[in-house]
């Protein structure tokens, strides 16, 4: 898009502008325009996303005039401050209505608060121009007060001091945007999913909603939950519980409605609004809300029911798809959602690995979740849906128009590009860059980035697949699908078939895993038609029985440039077959394979085809570490190398660090990683999904392979410095300089002595 086209809330991208930019940053921030649908959106001028006014109001669900809100294609918004007239009122006043208070249900005091009630339920519209807030987010903006940060001095040098104060929310676009999300989500039966940056004020939305579903939807038959994997992420004043405290004290002292609590217990995180008569007959509207912990057990709130589930930071909790799934029976009967489930998680949280998060944000239809287009991740287009996703760009504090919510995107993202150039550049913590991203995530992608436990290098390695997506038909077309079949001379042959598929996904769970080979370079052979020994050196996990889930998978590198040129990752019918198309890749790349022999099969079948010259030995290296006994191996125990503990760790740093090395130390216009040359996208995948509890076949498989190469380089570097060293004969002995002269010795070679 034209970047001097965007709208009057956005700070211009000028000549001046980028002077006052590090070059890095300025070409991120550029990056981020052309790559993200979503921001280009949010930036583009008045005419281009338009009004209220403009939208239509035929919506399927409404027939009162609403417009339909585009959560993908956001319209501007204009005068917020009509729907925060209760709470601008209260500021003013300490009060939200100068009517004198009355008992009389036909009062005007009593009309007034049953409208609010309404309000509460069904939202406000703007008759004007269709413009409208639902009932939830009128009930937050107006009577669910927040702790804001508000700056308390300016120097004009960049950072600034700053307080937190209890005021009402600010009317936000992501506040918006958030809960009209919900809302649409709601009215089809459907569910919600919420990737998010940190200091959105998630917990104070989540902490009002409740309270406002105890006042519209009473009785005690719709109980609200919110659900944790520890009690700490819900109890105390900084968890969701106390803000549910919090905004059921204000009701209760600033409005006449129900304020009894039959139930009040903070320990057990319950409260029930109502009261007990002279009889012991409970009376009241009986709401209640409840804080579930569930620890490492998902089915522990099996049998609940009600209006909400929540469930607070789920990239922490374990089994999340089981919970999640055990849950629905609690909020759907049939085709009918009686209930909402929401699920919500912060980018970077410590020790979350997102994997049941990012399956719920990005297959929405799989969970019941109310999915929209997904062009919030780079180069994405909107083919396929999601969940929500509030990246940290959207109404970032002091980066906002005060009376509509509407974001200064560019100035929030030359932020947070700057930023993050000074931890690249200044932390000595190789995760810090990878934890700054997730805490403030430009896409989904960087919000599920594991930040714990890992040594692989998650934020390049989402970049560089994000940069892949955008021509994954054409960088996969490159790639040769076939079978490896012997010739008649013993040799080796590809011949193409397309009837067999490799498998390209890690996340593949189900169907065929047979998978094939995949060859991303053939074999260069040299002036005499041979390939040279040596050249190429492969890895492998194996596996023994015929059953079983892991997958047999093998690499194979070439020496020469240090890239992987073929790989193997499936499961055939028989651990034969898997022996035998390793047996056929060795031979046709005339390799070695270092592999893990905690299993024999691989041994037993090599030794029995007369082929233990292609299973290399233990690596001298892992002997010169002592991680390996060093003697008295033979068999099975000379070759291969033991995984262990730290066999296993060992690899995976060497991966990373082979991943993060520059491709072509010799060119300084080449700034490419060896990572940015890797061709296998689920092995990529596996390395953003490691963690220490999961199965991860091509990673192991990898490991064993940087592990070998390493040895060869190890040798390599040995053989050079013994080069240099003169080699010691007779004639050049001590002796002779001990017990000669060594003129007599010159003079002597003159006349055939020596």
């Amino acid at each position: 898009m034209e970047l001097s086209r965007l709208n009057s809330y956005q700070t211009p991208i000028t000549e001046e502008l980028k002077a006052s930019l590090p070059k890095e940053v300025y070409d991120n921030l550029l990056e981020s325009i052309s790559t993200i649908k979503y921001i280009q959106n949010l930036i583009a001028p008045e005419e281009v996303r338009g009004f209220a006014k403009d939208r239509l109001k035929d919506d399927e669900f409404y027939k009162d005039g609403r417009i339909t809100v585009d959560l993908a294609n956001p319209h501007i918004l204009e005068d917020m401050d009509f729907f925060r007239e209760k709470a601008l009122f209260f500021q003013k006043n300490g009060r939200y209505t100068n009517i004198p208070p009355n008992s009389n249900p036909k009062s005007e005091y009593a009309d007034f608060w049953r409208e609010e009630l309404v309000r509460w339920k069904h939202g406000l519209v703007r008759e004007s121009d269709g413009e409208w807030i639902p009932g939830q987010l009128y009930f937050y903006w107006n009577y669910s007060p927040i702790w804001l940060v508000e700056a308390v001095n300016d120097n004009g040098k960049g950072k600034k001091k700053g307080e937190r104060k209890r005021k009402f929310p600010k009317p936000w676009l992501g506040d918006y945007l958030f809960y009209h999300y919900m809302e649409q989500g709601r009215i089809r039966g459907q569910h919600g999913k919420l990737l998010k940056t940190r200091g959105v004020g998630f917990s104070f939305k989540m902490g009002s909603i409740s309270p406002c579903n105890m006042y519209t939807l009473p009785g005690s038959g719709n109980p609200n939950f919110h659900l944790a994997s520890e009690k700490t992420f819900l109890s105390g004043d900084k968890g969701i519980w106390g803000k549910i405290l919090d905004t059921l004290d204000w009701i209760a002292d600033n409005t006449p409605l129900a304020k009894l609590r039959l139930v009040n217990d903070l320990k057990n995180m319950t409260v029930q609004l109502g009261y007990q008569d002279e009889y012991g007959v409970r009376k009241g509207i009986l709401s209640t809300v409840f804080g579930i912990s569930l620890k490492d057990n998902p089915e522990k709130a099996r049998g609940i029911r009600g209006p909400l589930i929540h469930y607070e930071e789920d990239g922490l909790f374990p089994n999340l798809e089981k919970a999640w799934g055990v849950n629905r029976k609690a909020v759907e009967d049939g085709d009918v959602a009686f209930g909402y489930m929401l699920a919500g998680g912060t980018g970077g949280t410590e020790g979350a690995s997102f994997a049941g998060s990012e399956k719920l944000f990005y297959s929405p239809g799989a969970y019941n979740i109310y999915g929209i287009p997904n062009i919030f991740d780079k180069n994405a287009e909107g083919t396929t849906d999601c969940g929500f996703f509030w990246g940290a760009y959207m109404n970032r504090n002091e980066c906002y128009d005060e009376s509509t919510g509407e974001p200064d995107v560019i100035k929030s993202l030359i932020q947070i590009l700057l930023d993050r150039f000074q931890v690249k550049y200044n932390s000595t913590d190789p995760n810090a860059i990878t934890q700054k991203k997730a805490e403030e995530p430009i896409t989904p992608q960087e919000a599920v980035m594991r930040t714990a436990g890992t040594v692989f290098p998650v934020a390049d390695i989402k970049d560089y697949l994000e940069t892949i997506s955008i021509k994954r038909e054409s960088f996969l077309a490159e790639h040769y699908v076939g079978d490896l079949i012997y010739n008649n001379t013993g040799g080796v042959e590809w011949k193409p078939n397309s009837n067999i598929y490799p498998l390209r996904s890690y996340s593949m769970s189900d169907g065929n895993k047979t998978g094939a080979i995949e060859i991303f370079e053939m074999p260069k052979k040299n002036g005499n038609g041979e390939i040279p020994r040596g050249r190429y050196i492969a890895g492998c996990d194996p596996i023994d029985a015929d059953a079983g889930t892991s997958l047999f998978s093998f690499f194979v590198l070439d020496t020469f440039t240090d890239r992987i040129v073929a790989e193997y990752s499936g499961r055939p019918r028989l651990a034969v077959d898997a022996y035998e198309l390793l047996l056929k890749a060795l031979i046709f790349y005339s390799a070695e394979v270092n592999y893990e022999k905690n299993l024999k099969g691989l041994f037993s079948y090599f030794d029995g085809k007369n082929s233990l010259r292609y299973l290399a030995d233990t690596p001298q290296v892992l002997k010169d570490m002592e991680l390996v006994k060093g003697t008295g191996q033979y068999g099975n125990l000379a070759k291969g190398t033991l995984a262990s503990k730290e066999t296993n760790k060992w690899g995976r740093l060497l991966q990373a660090q082979w991943m993060l090395t520059r491709y072509n130390d010799g060119d300084e216009e080449d700034l490419s990683l060896k990572l940015h040359h890797v061709r296998s996208i689920p092995y990529l995948e596996e390395c953003l999904s490691w963690n220490p509890d999961g199965n991860f076949d091509r990673v192991s498989a990898m490991g064993m392979l940087m592990i070998l190469r390493e040895d060869r380089f190890k040798r390599t570097q040995s053989a050079k410095v013994n080069q240099e060293k003169q080699i010691q004969t007779v004639s050049n002995d001590a002796f002779w300089n001990k017990n000669f002269d060594k003129k007599a010795i010159s003079s002597s070679k003159t006349i055939g002595f020596l």
